[in-house]
């Protein structure tokens, strides 16, 4: 049984990460942000913008503080989790990005790409 919808992204839904504590969602979508969400009342409590396209993964740190997502615009960004503020943008990859993982201490990034690459 669906017990909360949260709507807020103007198009698709393509990924969603929880926090460890349960206490916020996080999700992308093919408008080009990053939404937090309030788990337990579905409020949207921040929009991080910046990516130039979809976003196809999003994955947040054990603590929460880092958000990590990847997008068609062949980019992995770092976020603050608590803020929303914009900390790293990663270039490399030939092609869009469709999956990112964290450490245990959120100091490495790995990132999987269309143009068979991690």
């Amino acid at each position: 049984e669906c017990t909360l919808v949260m709507r807020g992204h103007e198009s698709f839904v393509m990924c969603v990460d929880v926090t460890s504590d349960g206490s916020a969602v996080f999700s992308g979508g093919e408008d080009g942000t990053v939404k937090k969400w309030d788990a337990e009342t579905g409020v949207e409590l921040l929009s991080l913008k910046g990516v130039e396209s979809v976003v196809w993964c999003v994955r947040i740190s054990l603590d929460g503080q880092v958000v990590c997502s990847g997008g068609s615009d062949k980019t992995v960004r770092l976020w603050n989790g608590a803020t929303g503020a914009p900390s790293q943008i990663m270039r490399g990859h030939d092609d869009k990005v469709y999956a990112v993982a964290l450490n245990v201490d959120a100091s490495l990034v790995y990132s999987g790409s269309d143009d068979s690459s991690i």
